[in-house]
């Protein structure tokens, strides 16, 4: 999946994968990273995400990494805020209040020097192709400190037709991408059944939501 794809998403409007509310595995679990007020907490791959509210309600501050310029823009207007932006390596940094939104090319962050103790991905994993998951999966590891924690979401189905996001992440698949840098426990695993569109339409005849705590070696 290249750049020009998710360019493509947005400039048409075609995100099915932005939540038009807080997503309850973080409400329930976000409690597990023991996270202090004022750590700074690293979103990969953003978008327009209301979970980042949703942190900055919790006395985080956030650190979100996007490609899309459309997405950031729309973050910050429909939070109200007007950023200050100036460049910092190969990205552009949106500032205001809170939130510190990257955009660029998340590949490229370790290039900024930064480390964090807290990350959150409800979206990032489950949106690559299994041949870019392992870079991802180191890039996640170089950027968070020891004993760095991970708040990571992802679906399992078995639709036939799995070309594109969400794809089907697997707990096996989380645990051979991420055990040679974290420790990993599931948190919760949740069988939507026919409540989801995906089960309902006939397109796969499963779909369940996992909820995972990395912990940096």
């Amino acid at each position: 999946m290249d750049a020009n794809f998710w360019h493509e998403r947005w400039q048409t409007a075609r995100i099915g994968f932005h939540q038009s509310d807080i997503n309850v595995h973080l409400q329930q679990c976000w409690e597990h990273t023991d996270a202090e007020a004022g750590n700074e907490v690293l979103v990969p791959l953003c978008g327009k995400s209301l979970d980042m509210c949703w942190l900055a309600e919790q006395g985080q501050a956030v650190a979100g990494f996007e490609l899309s310029p459309l997405a950031v823009k729309d973050f910050f207007t429909d939070a109200g805020l007007t950023p200050s932006c100036k460049e910092e390596g190969a990205f552009l940094c949106w500032q205001q209040g809170p939130f510190s939104i990257y955009e660029g090319d998340f590949f490229k962050a370790s290039e900024l020097g930064l480390q964090f103790k807290l990350a959150y991905d409800r979206a990032a994993l489950i949106a690559l192709p299994p041949a870019m998951r392992p870079a991802y999966a180191k890039q996640l590891a170089e950027l968070l400190e020891s004993d760095g924690r991970v708040l990571m979401i992802t679906v399992d189905h078995d639709a036939q037709e799995d070309q594109t996001p969400p794809f089907a992440v697997k707990e096996a698949d989380v645990r051979a991408l991420f055990a040679p840098y974290f420790e990993i426990s599931l948190l919760e695993h949740t069988c939507l059944g026919a409540q989801h569109r995906r089960v309902a339409s006939g397109e796969c005849s499963y779909f369940d939501e996992l909820c995972f705590l990395l912990t940096r070696r």
